[in-house]
């Protein structure tokens, strides 16, 4: 088989990575709308509730929820989804950069470290947060327990992202080294 020959079936690839990329790039951009929204509507939810609870009302229990239309967003899970929304873009950067036809470039593997990298932290503040949050929440009775699987989850998705990331970086400096040898 000549080079020729390979040659659609490799462009016939490009489109087909191309085209699941653009699928992904539209659900991350929903994904990334959705998180903005959450994070702009429980602020707002937020500054509301303790500026009203600064004048002595009553909104339910000292452990609060953010109830809104679409969703049911814990305290927590409020905390930690700016680093929810910067995986999610760093996603988005990366399938948009797939989507162009870059495939093994520099900037399109840094995308994906940014986004393992992220998600490792997004792990560590779950982490974090499940431990302060009875301190901060409960000043009477505090019941530390701490249960690694609710960001340990995330962590090791980060490092298995990281390692992809780190494998296509080597990938990429063979063949520049290889291109260089020849």
């Amino acid at each position: 088989m000549n080079a020729t020959q390979s040659l659609p079936q490799a462009d016939l690839r490009m489109r087909r990575i191309q085209k699941v990329s653009k699928i992904l790039r539209a659900i991350l951009l929903v994904c990334m709308i959705a998180q903005v929204a959450v994070i702009v509507l429980g602020a707002l939810q937020f500054a509301l509730l303790h500026h009203l609870s600064d004048w002595k009302y009553q909104f339910g229990p000292p452990n609060w929820r953010f109830n809104l239309a679409f969703t049911n967003v814990s305290n927590s899970d409020f905390v930690v989804l700016p680093f929810g929304f910067m995986v999610t873009l760093n996603f988005f950067r990366l399938f948009c950069r797939l989507k162009d036809g870059h495939l093994f470039e520099g900037q399109t593997i840094e995308y994906l470290e940014k986004a393992a990298k992220w998600w490792i932290a997004l792990g560590i503040a779950k982490i974090i947060y499940q431990f302060l949050e009875p301190i901060i929440f409960s000043r009477h009775n505090i019941n530390i327990q701490l249960n690694v699987n609710n960001g340990g989850d995330a962590i090791l998705a980060g490092l298995l992202v990281f390692f992809i990331a780190w494998v296509l970086r080597e990938g990429q400096k063979l063949k520049d080294e290889q291109e260089f040898t020849v």
